[in-house]
Formats: structure tokens, C-alpha cells, sequence
């Protein structure tokens, strides 16, 4: 089901920005030559009545393309020139080129909305919860990391993103006014513990997902770490991390209800896979559900992701993102994986998410984007007359060859994190 929801989501995000293209181009009497959805060899293709445009399905899941009359160096001498592109009003080319991100945009707003609808949501700033760390209280609002302004789940995911390791300050603000708290983030592994140790069992939260040690069974439930109870995932951790000696007690309940120590002694582990990071809280909002707060959510979490987009950019540029921290088709297939473990609208929400993405970064004015193409026209305004098509031609095909080495770099890191 992965592949097919991974085909979805990309088929779909694709369609809809294509489409986009193709209404305007259409609508303002562009010669299209042909309608394709995937890259590669042709699968499928199909003509309508009186229609000149070829409408495709081709072999890869991984983009597609508008091809219209009128882009090409070469003139087209079989098409009128009123139906070229290139002869085309300044603002219809300019409205054609950002008709895909106008689309991708407006799919995600509307299926943010549906899912405020339908599900309850957060729309207000973050909280604390579940606190494991010193100087925080339940419901501390979150207001800035390391001097950073958070004022949404993304921001704050952004930035302790950026922050991975390294000990950060969290500002926080409650009725007692406003105070800094260092914060360690705490590695944790493939088993759901300390990174870099093995204890012989993973977790699933408190739970005992499997284990190699006698007396300690899948299902068992931890309710003890020497003498002190365990009430959440986020002090198993705290409590395994602040153990000096890496022997200790734990004490679980088996299935049966049944009180019982286990021994446990920690090794160093090799080739551990560090899932992610716990911090010693949880994070939530506010919330709602109903008509207008599904719309007020919807926007609010549009103008969320597409400020988080701007600093992902600008952290990338300044150097506090590197590229390895991109992903890649093979990244979002196993984003899909994850998210369709916990449901539909999580599906949806990462569809909403990639068509953000993928309107954002086509609005960014380089080369090969949609972004560089209305560069080029707000240029030919500025100057009064158009750009040597073949200059402009050779750039757009010089930034689409260092998209694709992006492309092989960012799919490179995504394979290697995967062993």
C-alpha cells in the first residue's frame, strides 16, 4: 500500500500544478502540444475531440511537464503565431507560469481545511506537557528557541531540528512572566532508548515491544527504573539517561498483572540507527473543531509551512541546514510509510505538506523553475524588450542539469540513510 499511497500523493501533486499550467495556457489560446503526468517512456496517452494536445501517463512518478508551443528555439512555422507562447501578453505568461503554484497552493488550503472539518486540530501556539525537564511547568507556552521566535508547531520543529544535538534555550512564558531553560536533547535509537546502548529489549512507549532477556517479554509493561516510577516514554528516557551505571532494575507488570524486577545491563551497540531526538516534554495546542475554525486553521497552517519553507531557504543558504538534511522521492516514500501508519488524514497531511513544498520551491525565481521563467519576463518589462531566447534557453537548461545533480545528491543521502 506504500507504493500505491507514495504514487497518489506524487501523482497527484503533480496533476494538479500541470493542470494549472495547462487551464491558463489553454485559456489564453496556447498551442499545447501535449499534457503528461510522470517522466520517461509513454505508458498511456489519449487525444480528445477537436483537441491538439497529446494527454500522457509516462513510466517514473517523479514529475511532469506542459509542452507548449511557442518554449522551443526553434519557431514552430505549423503554428500560428497568435497561438505561441513566446507571442503571448506579458501578464498571460506570466499567469501561465504561476498557475501551477497557485494550484498546488490552493489544493493544500482546501484539504486543510477538510481535515480541520473533519478531525479536531490545533491552531493555537505550542505548550508544554508531560515535563521531564527542569524549570519547565504543564502548559508553559513556548515563545522562542535560542533567541528564535516560535509561534507554531513548524517553527518549533524547525528550529530543534537545526539545533539536533546541541543543548539550545527555550523560552517559555506562563503567568509568572517569561524565563530561559537549557534543554539536552536526548539521541535515541532503533529500539526506542539511548542511542548506542543495548539493553536487550525495545520499547514501544512503555511497553516491551521485544526482548532477548528472561523473565522480560513482548507486552510486558515498565512501571519502574530502580526506585523511580515511570509514568510516560519521556521519563523512561530521562531516567535511563541520568543512570550512571549502565546496570540497573526494572520493574514491569506482566500481562497477567503480575509485579516482577528484571536486571538489566546495558552494552554498547554498533551501527545503531539513531531514530530522533527526545527533549524532555511533549508539545500541544489548542484544540478545535468546527466550520470556521477549520477555515482559520487552514490558513494559519498554509502560512505555516510556507514560513517554515522560508527559513528552511534561508537556513540552507546561511549554512545551518546542510543538504543532507533534504529528502529526496525516496525520502517522501518513506515519510509516506510512516504517515499512513497513522491514518487518513495523516495522508493528507503530508499530501498538503509536499504540495506546499512543491509550490514553494517552483516560486523561487531560478533557473528551470517557474519562479526563474517569470524572472525572465519581469526582466523583458524592466528593459523593454524580450531576452535573447537562446541565452535564456541555455540558462534554464543549465540550472534543470544542476537540479538533476541536486536531485542524485539529495536521493544519495536518502538511500544512505536508510542502512
Amino acid at each position: 500500500m506504500t507504493i500505491i499511497y507514495f504514487i497518489l500523493i506524487l501523482g497527484i501533486t503533480v496533476f494538479i500544478h500541470e493542470l494549472g499550467h495547462f487551464i491558463f495556457a489553454k485559456k489564453f489560446g496556447v498551442y499545447v502540444y501535449e499534457f503528461s503526468i510522470g517522466m520517461g517512456p509513454k505508458l498511456f496517452k489519449f487525444n480528445r475531440k477537436n483537441d491538439e494536445t497529446d494527454y500522457c501517463i509516462r513510466l517514473l512518478p517523479i514529475g511532469g511537464f506542459v509542452q507548449m508551443a511557442g518554449e522551443e528555439i526553434e519557431v514552430d512555422e505549423k503554428i500560428p503565431k497568435e497561438k505561441r507562447l513566446d507571442s503571448k501578453k506579458a501578464y498571460q505568461r506570466l499567469l501561465i507560469m504561476v498557475a501551477g503554484v497557485m494550484m498546488n497552493f490552493l489544493l493544500a488550503i482546501v484539504l486543510y481545511f477538510v481535515i480541520g472539518l473533519f478531525s479536531t486540530v490545533s491552531i493555537d501556539n505550542v505548550y508544554v506537557q508531560n515535563i521531564s525537564v527542569e524549570g519547565l511547568k504543564d502548559n508553559d507556552k513556548v515563545v522562542a528557541i535560542n533567541n528564535h521566535f516560535v509561534n507554531n508547531y513548524d517553527k518549533l520543529a524547525l528550529e530543534m531540528t537545526i539545533a539536533g544535538e546541541n543543548e539550545f534555550t527555550m523560552t517559555v512564558k506562563n503567568s509568572e512572566g517569561t524565563k530561559d531553560v537549557k534543554v539536552n536533547p536526548i539521541k535515541v535509537g532503533k529500539s526506542n532508548l539511548l542511542y548506542g546502548l543495548d539493553y536487550g529489549f525495545e520499547v514501544n512507549d512503555l511497553t516491551i515491544k521485544s526482548s532477548n532477556i528472561d523473565n522480560l517479554s513482548k507486552d510486558d509493561t515498565i512501571i519502574k527504573i530502580n526506585d523511580l516510577e515511570i509514568n510516560s516514554y519521556l521519563n523512561l528516557l530521562d531516567a535511563l539517561y541520568k543512570i550512571n551505571d549502565s546496570k540497573f532494575n526494572l520493574t514491569i507488570n506482566d500481562k497477567n498483572g503480575n509485579e516482577k524486577i528484571v536486571t538489566i545491563k546495558a552494552t554498547e551497540k554498533e551501527n545503531d540507527e539513531l531514530k530522533g531526538y527526545s527533549y524532555g516534554f511533549a508539545i500541544k495546542g489548542k484544540k478545535v473543531k468546527g466550520f470556521f475554525e477549520a477555515l482559520k486553521y487552514s490558513i494559519l497552517k498554509f502560512i505555516s509551512v510556507i514560513e517554515q519553507m522560508i527559513f528552511t531557504v534561508f537556513y540552507l543558504v546561511t549554512g545551518k541546514i546542510s543538504l543532507s538534511m533534504l529528502s529526496g522521492p525516496v525520502g517522501i516514500f518513506n515519510a509516506v510509510s510512516v504517515y499512513s501508519s497513522y491514518g487518513f488524514f495523516s495522508l493528507i497531511s503530508l499530501l498538503c505538506l509536499i504540495c506546499v513544498n512543491v509550490g514553494f520551491i517552483n516560486l523561487l525565481p531560478l533557473p528551470a523553475f517557474d519562479g526563474g521563467h517569470v524572472l525572465f519576463i519581469i526582466i523583458e518589462k524592466i528593459k523593454g524588450s524580450k531576452v535573447n531566447p537562446k541565452v535564456e534557453n541555455m540558462i534554464h537548461n543549465i540550472g534543470f542539469i544542476l537540479l538533476m545533480i541536486l536531485m542524485v545528491l539529495v536521493t544519495y543521502n536518502d538511500i544512505i540513510k536508510l542502512f
